[in-house]
């Protein structure tokens, strides 16, 4: 996942429902850059919308935003005996500050 900021702009938001945004909610969409800026839809919802959406997903963990705004680890389930653990406790901390720098 790669994460840039683009100055100078604007963002035009259509959404389901009318009225502000809380700022620990997630909205699920689509984004697309206009002449004007950027242009984001939100999706329309079939069934229950994910409860905790992924932030980063690599190989080893993947990395969550929960509904009361904190953010939570997972490790992926991995069998030990088919690797070396030191090299993999190392690949999962490189993941882990991959996953960190996301966080604002």
């Amino acid at each position: 996942m790669k994460r840039y900021s683009v100055t100078n702009t604007q963002i035009d938001i259509l959404t389901q429902n009318e009225g502000e945004i809380n700022a620990d909610y997630c909205l699920t969409g689509v984004i697309s850059r206009t002449s004007q800026g950027f242009r984001f839809e939100e999706a329309i919802r079939k069934g229950r919308p994910p409860r905790n959406p992924k932030l980063f997903d690599g190989r080893y963990i993947s990395l969550v935003k929960m509904q009361n705004g904190r953010y939570q680890c997972h490790i992926k389930t991995f069998d030990p005996k088919t690797m070396d653990r030191q090299q993999a406790a190392f690949e999962i901390y490189c993941e882990i500050t991959q996953a960190f720098q996301i966080i604002d």
